[in-house]
């Protein structure tokens, strides 16, 4: 080989090498951690897979100030997930698929204390995806912060008492430092900081760094007592700063909240939760009287199902708002209406912006899951598959995946009507109702972006029981509406997940119930109240007489005041020979 070949290979090689590393990174690191993703008592979890954190639920993970941290996370299987330490300014890739990893490396900020971690993908911080980074000059996951520091430390900043306090820092350089609390303001929110201008706060800057500097010293604001880890309310209280601040500790503080990323003073993560005004929530409430004709008479076919899953933040009540799970932007989901016979192809998509797989289940398919085996449906893709109707009733359907009471209780669940071969006798009106739970974080009727509670979902104590999706939507804003002498007929249904409904329209009785949503077993007639279990569905019909408002209720009545009311308004002629006398004020209908 000639002499100058001899470079030109050393060099092309040279090249490929450094072509298939580019974008590695080599520099060495001090500690490396490896967590997967899980669910644990029906929260997401973080599960340690490496040394002495490993099977540790939301492990604590610890280094010294200037280390250089490797973590590496697992996708195990349900949804789309990454892993964020916001005050260390790095978050992984986000892992899509199961088994899917990510890697990412930073060097540990020179802060003595407490940071957070969290995937910050979605609700899943708030559904159990977070953790604790302690940082010490050992390196121990041993918290070295004083966490009784008395009320007036220098080194305690004011926090507003709007949602949490946030995350614990130490701030070095300040004698006696301790966990220093960040105020709950975004970075980039000076419309927020005018606001409180002009507030009872009334003076603050709009400016940030003058609105730090008044947070710690103005003696009328809130201080942290404690270095609270969550929602601080009750470890705060006004008092005076025993002590002023030099100036070199406020330009202390201040450059560290700086040098924190956007939005990362300990707030819920970042989400889209948490930018959306508490009034702006999108109307997911499925308007009653929207459902299909009746089909009537005719040969079977193939009907065509549409599913598509979403995950959006609607109207839960005025003022709150609530990331929901839904069907086609509604809840309930679509109505479909199906003839006995008929072969249906369900088309079950997953919007590109969900953080969730998502799946349907109907319970008028016969065979695995009900067609959940088949519609493990992941973010961007679609699934199909086809069933033949062979038994009519009304049937509901929700999505199972796992957890499956989670996904139907923020609103993926529906009804499908089979109609017998003869179909249904005609009536004037049909309306499409159904009854869910809701469950919170925050108590009934708080305001403001409310987070999904698990625990709660778990112990069974939901916050808001809804028909159609939101506290007191068919009364409100959508009713179902009548006229004097026309026949009503209401395709009921309880998605749930947990209570039972005792349906029963006030001031009206049943002429026919058809039990359990059988129909073809011979109606029950002249019922007052039906039990609808969940999962379950009735049809019900009877005949208006005279005007006003009928509402609509679960007997079990305590549920009235947590949202779940309805309201028929039938208009039309007075009719003295089955209803008079003089209306009286106070009836609590």
């Amino acid at each position: 080989m000639r002499p100058y070949l001899k470079y030109v290979v050393f060099f092309t090689l040279l090249g490929a090498l450094l072509a298939a590393c580019s974008g590695k990174d080599f520099l060495p690191v001090d500690k490396e951690y490896t967590l997967t993703t899980d669910i644990k008592d029906g929260k997401f979890v973080f599960i340690g897979m490496s040394g002495d954190i490993r099977g540790q639920e939301n492990p604590t993970l610890s280094a010294k100030p200037g280390e250089r941290v490797s973590v590496t996370l697992f996708n195990g299987g349900e949804g789309q997930h990454n892993i964020s330490f916001p005050e260390a300014k790095a978050t992984s890739a986000t892992v899509k698929s199961k088994n899917e990893q990510a890697t990412v490396t930073f060097v540990v900020p020179n802060v003595h204390g407490e940071m957070e971690y969290y995937d910050g993908v979605g609700n899943h911080a708030e559904l159990g995806m977070r953790g604790k980074f302690v940082v010490n000059e050992s390196g121990a996951a041993a918290p070295s912060m004083n966490m009784s520091a008395p009320v007036g430390d220098a080194a305690v900043i004011a926090a507003f008492q709007k949602g949490t306090c946030g995350s614990c820092h130490n701030i070095s350089g300040i004698p006696g430092a301790v966990g220093v609390v960040g105020p709950n303001l975004d970075k980039v929110s000076m419309e927020a900081a005018s606001a409180l201008k002009d507030s009872a706060y009334s003076g603050h800057a709009a400016n940030e760094e003058e609105f730090i500097r008044e947070s710690i010293t103005d003696p009328n604001l809130y201080i942290a007592q404690n270095c609270p880890t969550g929602a601080c309310s009750a470890n705060v209280m006004p008092a005076n700063f025993s002590q002023t601040l030099t100036n070199d500790e406020v330009n202390l503080i201040v450059g560290y909240l700086n040098g924190l990323p956007d939005g990362a003073y300990g707030a819920p993560p970042p989400s889209a939760e948490t930018s959306v005004a508490d009034n702006s929530g999108a109307d997911i409430i499925h308007d009653p009287a929207n459902i299909p004709a009746p089909i009537g008479k005719r040969e079977p076919q193939v009907v065509r199902i549409d599913l598509e899953a979403t995950e959006l933040i609607g109207q839960l009540a005025d003022g709150t708002t609530y990331t929901y799970w839904t069907f086609n932007d509604i809840v309930p989901g679509p109505f479909f209406r199906v003839k006995l016979g008929d072969t249906i192809e369900v088309h079950m998509k997953n919007s590109m912006s969900s953080t969730m797989n998502h799946s349907v289940d109907f319970h008028a398919v016969t065979g695995p899951g009900g067609g959940a085996v088949m519609t493990q449906t992941k973010p961007g893709e679609e699934t199909v598959f086809t069933a033949k109707a062979i038994n009519p009733g009304l049937f509901v359907y929700h999505c199972a995946t796992p957890m499956v009471a989670q996904h139907i209780t923020n609103g993926m669940y529906g009804l499908i009507l089979v109609e017998p071969e003869e179909g249904l006798p005609p009536v004037d009106r049909e309306f499409y109702v159904m009854q869910g739970e809701i469950y919170t974080a925050g108590a009934f009727g708080e305001q403001g972006y409310q987070m999904g509670d698990v625990a709660k979902l778990l112990d069974e104590e939901p916050e808001y029981f809804v028909f159609n999706g939101a506290a007191n939507a068919l009364s409100e804003k959508k009713p179902l509406k009548a006229k004097v002498g026309e026949t009503v007929r209401i395709f009921f249904g309880v998605g749930g997940p947990n209570f039972t409904s005792s349906f029963h329209v006030i001031g009206e009785i049943f002429d026919r119930v058809y039990d359990q949503a059988s129909l073809t077993a011979p109606p029950l007639t002249d019922v007052q109240t039906t039990l609808v279990p969940p999962g379950g569905a009735t049809m019900v019909e009877f005949h208006v007489e005279v005007p006003g408002n009928f509402v609509l209720v679960d007997h079990a009545l305590s549920r009235l005041q947590r949202g779940l009311a309805g309201i028929l308004v039938v208009e039309g002629d007075q009719n003295p020979e089955i209803f008079n006398g003089t209306v009286t004020e106070g009836s609590g209908h």
